[in-house]
């Protein structure tokens, strides 16, 4: 259990572009990881997901499959947590559908605290993605949006 003596609930998403995924930058102490935030009490993790999207980026995304559910216990700032992620595929914003090419648009951040960057896959083992569980997720089993891949979501739980 967390030093506050609950667990915390977060919606993320992953959203894909090509070979790159796109990770939410924690400005002040430099580590990422997927997009997303706390569910609020009485909101389901897939209205959070797309909430928390439009909160932080302005985009209107839409959850699709649950490909990963991520328990992690660290500590951050000297005091324990206790988190259980839910990652959700991401669907590209509508108004992506004419942009084209290699290069991912750019997103920008609402929050001041955050920024967003596309991470290639040949880059993440150097990333300091969190939880590190998740980084080797993507590098391992990585999902793809062409794959086809119907099967349930991955378990992860991890002490670091």
């Amino acid at each position: 259990m967390s030093s506050s003596g609950h667990i915390e609930l977060i919606a993320r998403g992953l959203l894909i572009w090509g070979d790159r995924v796109l990770v939410c930058r924690n400005l002040k102490r430099g580590y990422c990881y997927l997009p997303g935030g706390h569910v609020d009490p009485g909101e389901s993790a897939a209205d959070a997901c797309t909430r928390e999207f439009l909160e932080e980026t302005g985009m209107r995304v839409r959850p699709g499959r649950c490909l990963l559910v991520c328990e992690a216990r660290f500590t951050q700032n000297t005091k324990r947590r206790h988190e259980v992620s839910i990652v959700f595929h991401v669907e590209h914003p509508a108004e992506w559908g004419a942009h084209g090419g290699d290069v991912p648009p750019a997103v920008v951040s609402l929050e001041p605290k955050i920024s967003f960057e596309w991470i290639a896959r040949e880059c993440m083992p150097q990333a300091d993605l969190r939880p590190s569980a998740t980084r080797e997720w993507l590098l391992g089993r990585g999902p793809s949006p062409s794959t086809g891949d119907t099967s349930g979501p991955d378990w992860l739980s991890i002490t670091e």
